[in-house]
């Protein structure tokens, strides 16, 4: 087995998401996490993030109306336009914000775009004599097609694409010749077990793959997890955007069909189009008592409130994994995810978590209900497997299991 600290890398990223001045904070910051960690156990790490720029028109739609466009179809809608390229150093990595533009979102790039990309990433690797020994892409578009290019210039590089969906906008918007891209890619990653079987069933198992999953802060479990539980559950705690497909109205539906007595407190922490909605039942059912609805907060007081908690819940649709849910296990909570979603494989239902049908308010009451049965003993030992889960998990050791499974898969 090889390792991949002794052995140093030199790695080139390919992104269309990463954070930096002007990149909206609901975007995820998974990529750079990766790189980050990498970076601390010395191997040379350049990302290029592939980021995409629209007509004028579309921001001024966006601005009006991003809140109700990221409700409905569960996507983060940038309302700056980032049309220049931009060098920045964060926590030493060296980022290449290389904009992209295209029509619309979810479209193809053109293939003279596609071109012009190509040229200049290889003129700043060659003019930086940066030879990369892995080229690593994130998300299909423009990933795909760009690492397929690359590796035609740069013969003696390994490639690896992680996927963060089921791989259907690979054969929509390459018709002609998905195939022979994918075949051209020697190393496959997945975000979860639901994204792995859904490509494999569109396009056959590959024949190098791995699971890649994120982590977090090593600090998020230096905590000794004394978390301890009464008959039933009262605290309970949401956090994610407040939009449709996160269904954050069926907790309450669901918690106030449980509890009679209205004998329970929830957290909600996050904004979104769906908060008006809420407010409406939470008047509706008249537990202004019960719920607080908390708005953005800054992650240690987040991870307070967790650690104050008893139940974490959060039954979304579209997840590809699902940070906060490996928060809140790292907390001591009762996590409740949704089954086939992105966190289904990290949770095995009963042991260290549960699953639930994505927005099936029925189902998270009869799972609370069964909850509340187990005695407190039950109830910790899947706290502490839920905390063990986490603590295997970290920042540190995600992005050196990663590293480490490509290391020995192209020695």
């Amino acid at each position: 087995m090889i390792d991949c600290k002794s052995s140093k890398k030199k790695i080139l990223v390919l992104t269309p998401i990463y954070i930096g001045e002007g990149i909206p904070k609901t975007f995820t910051p998974v990529v750079h996490y990766f790189a980050r960690e990498w970076i601390k156990n010395g191997h040379d790490v350049r990302v290029i993030h592939n980021s995409a720029f629209y007509p004028r028109f579309f921001y001024f739609i966006a601005f009006f109306f991003s809140g109700i466009i990221a409700s409905v179809t569960g996507t983060n809608v940038p309302t700056r336009r980032l049309s220049r390229f931009k060098y920045y150093v964060i926590d030493k990595v060296a980022v290449y914000r290389m904009p992209m533009f295209k029509i619309a979102p979810h479209l193809k790039f053109s293939q003279k775009r596609i071109n012009k990309q190509t040229e200049n990433i290889f003129n700043i690797i060659n003019r930086e004599g940066f030879e990369p020994d892995l080229i690593i892409g994130h998300w299909s578009n423009p990933q795909l097609e760009l690492i397929y290019k690359l590796k035609n210039r740069i013969a003696s590089c390994k490639t690896c694409l992680v996927m963060h969906d089921n791989g259907n906008t690979i054969s929509r918007l390459y018709k002609k010749n998905y195939r022979k891209l994918i075949d051209s890619i020697d190393v496959w990653g997945y975000r979860s077990a639901p994204i792995k079987r859904s490509f494999e069933a569109n396009f056959g198992k590959r024949n190098s793959s791995f699971m890649c999953f994120s982590g977090i802060p090593k600090n998020f479990t230096e905590h000794s997890n004394n978390k301890t539980f009464g008959d039933e559950l009262k605290k309970f705690i949401f956090v994610g955007t407040l939009i449709r497909r996160k269904f954050p109205t069926k907790l309450i539906e669901a918690i106030d069909a449980v509890y009679e007595k209205k004998d329970f407190y929830i957290n909600y922490v996050g904004e979104g189009n769906e908060l008006k909605k809420m407010k409406a039942l939470i008047c509706k059912k008249e537990l202004s008592h019960c719920v607080k609805l908390n708005g953005y907060l800054p992650r240690n007081k987040v991870q307070q409130l967790m650690i104050d908690s008893e139940c974490f819940v959060m039954i979304s649709k579209g997840e590809a994994y699902g940070l906060v849910y490996l928060e809140a296990m790292a907390a001591g909570c009762i996590v409740i995810a949704s089954r086939n979603e992105g966190f289904d494989g990290v949770i095995n239902h009963g042991e260290n978590g549960f699953l639930c049908e994505s927005g099936n308010e029925i189902e998270l009451a009869c799972i609370i209900r069964l909850i509340n049965n187990l005695s407190s003993e039950e109830k910790k030992v899947i706290s502490r497997n839920a905390f063990n889960t986490a603590k295997k998990l970290s920042d540190k050791n995600v992005a050196e299991d990663y590293l480490e499974f490509l290391s020995n898969e192209i020695k």
